[in-house]
């Protein structure tokens, strides 16, 4: 589908092209396909030829996020501690790519695809939604989530973008929606916070680097390495890092975002 927006006097999005970010699901002990060594970013390549990064408008005055954590854990209390690593690993991805991310509350929402909508389109609470899932009940069930064949991963996270023209016909175009599907049924793998050992944190790191349009990497010691290990400290590494800058506001603001994507 051909994107155009055109503005005779304010900008119109006419029509809009989507294309879909989705990484493979995660996995505590098997690797997926895994790109370049330190950081991995993507571009798209426009009509013109021109490339893209594919990336967040970071001069919108926040990227919206909404968590569900209703099979994070069996507690209030552990619920709770889920809610909160979310908000840190955010506040980690600000850091590094200075986009400002604002929290609008817990939801019930789960992304998943329907026979009529894609998940981007069912997000209602925020522009990305961090959900986390259980495939052996089909109410908490996503099909964001795919089965390898091995078991469900634990985790996925992906991103939709749109593109379209500007007054003076150049092609533009950013992310404005994602998500990130946690497995629930691999709780107990993934001790909370951000320390030692195999974290949640580091996997809200990693799910979140691709929700923003980081990609795998092959080098061990980065977050965005598609094998959860055991790490004396879960943070990103230079390389992430790196990637993170690459996505971020230093790349400048993306006319015309605001209304190729309303805002939630």
């Amino acid at each position: 589908m051909v994107s155009r927006a055109v503005r005779p006097v304010a900008l119109m999005v006419i029509a809009i092209a989507a294309t879909v970010g989705l990484s493979a699901p995660l996995t505590p002990n098997n690797a997926a396909d895994a790109a370049g060594d330190g950081f991995d970013v993507g571009n798209w390549t426009d009509p013109t030829g021109k490339q893209h990064r594919i990336r967040w408008n970071p001069c919108q005055p926040a990227v919206t996020f909404a968590v569900n954590p209703r099979q994070a854990g069996k507690t209030t209390a552990a619920r709770s501690a889920a809610v909160a690593d979310v908000k840190a690993a955010f506040h980690r991805v600000s850091n590094r790519t200075g986009i400002t991310f604002s929290f609008t509350g817990r939801t019930t929402e789960i992304p998943r695809n329907s026979s009529n909508d894609s998940w981007s389109s069912r997000q209602k609470a925020a522009e990305i939604v961090v959900s986390w899932v259980n495939q052996s009940r089909p109410k908490y069930r996503s099909n964001l989530l795919t089965d390898s064949g091995s078991g469900y991963g634990s985790g996925v996270g992906g991103w939709m973008m749109r593109a379209w023209t500007d007054a003076d016909g150049k092609w533009q175009a950013a992310i404005g929606r994602g998500f990130v599907v946690l497995n629930a049924g691999h709780n107990n793998i993934y001790q909370p916070g951000f320390g030692k050992g195999t974290t949640r944190g580091a996997l809200l790191l990693h799910e979140i680097g691709h929700a923003v349009g980081l990609g795998h990497v092959g080098t061990t010691r980065e977050i965005m390495y598609p094998t959860m290990l055991s790490r004396e400290y879960s943070r990103y590494k230079d390389g992430d890092r790196t990637g993170l800058k690459r996505v971020g506001r230093p790349l400048g603001c993306i006319a015309g975002a605001s209304d190729a994507w309303p805002q939630i």
